[in-house]
């Protein structure tokens, strides 16, 4: 996020949501995980006035001019719904759909991020992000998402068939998702690489509240006096989310499972 970058005030009740990972596996699990959002949403419609995706919606995603992934029809319906109610939808865009396009915005009405943005929200300044590649000390990686980023590599992504692309697609997240179970799931406070943006940030102006994803961890971490660090963790293993409300000071994590969703 660039310095002096104008804020976007808002006011309302938001939530936060992230790393649902849809599409893996391709089998009932995935549409489980799908079920379970849509309860989750249709219990909060009457109570959000902003609902803000933070990435890695989608394990891959990919849209074509004319051809837009199948699939999780009701998370689509569902989110076109709340936003018809006035609810507004911010996507910040992660690591696994990074490539998206214009379905979500032009279709369903979601404002699209790329980066971090700074929001005022109820008069508490936050930045919020998906939180991929931040904080120094990963060169690597950040080159890797270079190169994904590059208009000309989506273009030629997009010259192979949609069967060819979506089956390299998953082949490769299979492969990377083995490779991540074998690493230990630690949040490692002061040497996270999300901390250490935090209070890179925090050096250049004052913020009340970091909010993050990507880790898969819910977390909250104590920066300073004033500002504190979110991580609302995700829909795949934890799901976990993050409610900002008028009548409370801070955020606050939740679990949602099948037996509060009437409640």
């Amino acid at each position: 996020m660039e310095k002096n970058t104008s804020p976007i005030v808002i006011k309302g009740n938001a939530c936060f949501v992230s790393d649902m990972h849809f599409m893996v596996p391709v089998d009932d699990e995935s549409r489980f995980r799908e079920e379970l959002l849509v309860q989750f949403l249709n219990q909060q419609a009457d109570q959000i006035q902003h609902l803000f995706l933070l990435g890695d919606v989608f394990d891959f995603w990919f849209e074509y001019q004319d051809v837009a992934p199948k699939g999780y029809f009701k998370l689509y319906q569902k989110l076109y719904e709340l936003r018809c109610k006035g609810v507004q939808l911010y996507y910040f865009t992660g690591n696994h759909d990074m490539w998206l396009q214009d379905f979500f915005p032009g279709q369903i009405g979601c404002i699209i991020f790329n980066e971090p943005a700074c929001f005022i929200i109820n008069g508490k300044r936050c930045i919020i992000g998906h939180g991929d590649g931040l904080g120094g000390k990963q060169l690597g990686y950040r080159f890797i998402k270079s190169i994904f980023a590059l208009k000309t590599n989506q273009f030629v992504y997009s010259m192979l068939h949609p069967r060819f692309a979506f089956a390299i697609a998953r082949f490769f997240s299979a492969k990377s998702r083995k490779s991540n179970l074998k690493k230990p799931s630690l949040f490692r406070g002061e040497e996270e690489p999300q901390v250490r943006y935090a209070r890179q940030q925090l050096v250049q102006e004052d913020y009340d509240f970091f909010i993050f994803a990507h880790l898969h961890l819910p977390q909250q971490y104590q920066l300073t006096d004033k500002a504190t660090y979110f991580n609302c963790g995700d829909w795949f293993t934890h799901f976990s989310y993050l409610s900002m409300n008028q009548d409370q000071p801070a955020p606050q994590i939740h679990y949602f499972s099948e037996k509060n969703s009437n409640e």
